[in-house]
C-alpha cells in the first residue's frame, strides 16, 4: 500500500516494528490525534503562555480565539472554559462534497479534503460539545454546545457514510486487483493505491489486506508469504526467504550425511559377513578390576566405620569418667 499526503502520519513511526491488535493501534491513534491543533474561543483571561511537550500556547483573552491541542481543547470545553470552532472540513457541504468524490467510479485514491485523522478529530469534538452542553446536543445548559457544530447529526451521518464508501472501495480495488493478476499472471506485485487514507480506516483494512494479499500469493503460485527458496537468479524474499534458503540447505546437507553413514554401515556389515573365522572373545579385564575396586572401596568403608565407632566410645567413656568424678566432689 501506498499513501501520500502533505504531512506524513507519525502513526506508522510511532508503532515501529510492534505488532498491535486492532483495538490498541485505534486506542493509539487517538491518543495520537490528541496533538492536533484545534481553534478555541476562551471564556477566560490568562496573560502568560503555558509551555507543553508540543509546545507554548497562550496567552488566553476572553472572546479571542487561539489555537490549542485538541485534547486542551476538549477539556476546556467539558468544564465550559471555551468553546470549540469546528474545523472547516467539518462543514456539510464539504463532506458532502468528498462522499460524493468517494462515490465516483473513476477516483481510486481517496479525496484530500479531510485530514488524515478526520475520524478521532471529529469524534472528539462532537462527544465533547454534547458533554459541554449536558444532554445529548441539544444545548438545555444553555452554554451554546448545540451553536458550535451546526448540524451534528447530520455531519456524524456523512462522516459515517464516508468511512462506509471508503471500506467499499478498498474492497473492490482488491478483488479487481486480484482478478487482474491471476488473469494475467504477472510477476510482480500487487499495488492498491490508497492516497489520502485516514487513520481509522488503515487500521480497520489491515488486517482484510494482509489476508487478501496472502491467498493472492497462494492461488498464483507464488507462495503465500516470502519464505519460499531462494532460487538460480532470483531475488530473495527478504530475511524469509534468506532462512527457507539456509533451512533447505541444511537439510540437503543433513540427507547427505545420512547417506554416508547409511553407506559405510552397509560396506562394514558385508565385510564381517566376508570373514570366515570369527574373533575369539578376550576376557573382560574391565569388569574383573572393577569388581576388585568396589571391594577394595567396602574394605575401606568398613575400617573407617569401626574406627570411627572406637573413637565414639572413647569419647563416651571420658565423659563417664568426668561425670564420677563431679559426683564424687
Amino acid at each position: 500500500m501506498a499513501t501520500s499526503g502533505s504531512s506524513n502520519p507519525p502513526a506508522i513511526s510511532f508503532f515501529g516494528n510492534t505488532p498491535l491488535s486492532t483495538n490498541r493501534a485505534i486506542a493509539a491513534s487517538n491518543f495520537l490525534a490528541g496533538d492536533e491543533t484545534i481553534s478555541i474561543i476562551p471564556s477566560f483571561t490568562y496573560p502568560e503562555t503555558i509551555g507543553l511537550i508540543s509546545g507554548q500556547v497562550g496567552p488566553f483573552r476572553a472572546g479571542m480565539d487561539t489555537e490549542v491541542p485538541l485534547w486542551m481543547a476538549t477539556m476546556l470545553r467539558r468544564r465550559k472554559l471555551a468553546k470549540i470552532i469546528p474545523p472547516s472540513w467539518m462543514d456539510i457541504s464539504v463532506l458532502k462534497d468528498v462522499l460524493r468524490f468517494e462515490r465516483d467510479p473513476k477516483e481510486a485514491s481517496f479525496s484530500p479534503d479531510i485530514p488524515f485523522r478526520h475520524a478521532e478529530i471529529s469524534h472528539a469534538i462532537l462527544s465533547a460539545c454534547r458533554a459541554g452542553s449536558g444532554t445529548g446536543g441539544s444545548g438545555a445548559m444553555g452554554d451554546g454546545g448545540e451553536s458550535e457544530v451546526p448540524n451534528a447529526d447530520q455531519i456524524k451521518l456523512l462522516l459515517e457514510d464516508i468511512q462506509r464508501v471508503r471500506m467499499d472501495k478498498i474492497r473492490r480495488n482488491v478483488h479487481t486487483l486480484s482478478a487482474q493478476t491471476l488473469k494475467t499472471k504477472s510477476k510482480y506485485e500487487s499495488i492498491i493505491d490508497v492516497t489520502n487514507i485516514g487513520s481509522l480506516e488503515m487500521h480497520q483494512i489491515k488486517p482484510f489486506i494482509t489476508d487478501a494479499f496472502k491467498n493472492q500469493r497462494e492461488l498464483s503460485g507464488k507462495g503465500s508469504s516470502y519464505s519460499t527458496p531462494l532460487e538460480e537468479g532470483e531475488g530473495g524474499g527478504g530475511s524469509g526467504g534468506g532462512r527457507a534458503a539456509v533451512a533447505s540447505g541444511s537439510a540437503r546437507r543433513g540427507r547427505l550425511r545420512t547417506s554416508r553413514l547409511a553407506r559405510n554401515n552397509n560396506e562394514s556389515e558385508s565385510n564381517e559377513m566376508d570373514d570366515d573365522e570369527l574373533e575369539i572373545p578376550r576376557p573382560m579385564e574391565e569388569d574383573v578390576d572393577e569388581e576388585q575396586q568396589q571391594q577394595e572401596q567396602q574394605q575401606q568403608q568398613e575400617e573407617f566405620d569401626e574406627d570411627e565407632q572406637a573413637e565414639l566410645d572413647e569419647d563416651i567413656d571420658a565423659n563417664a569418667g568426668q561425670s564420677r568424678l563431679r559426683r564424687h566432689r
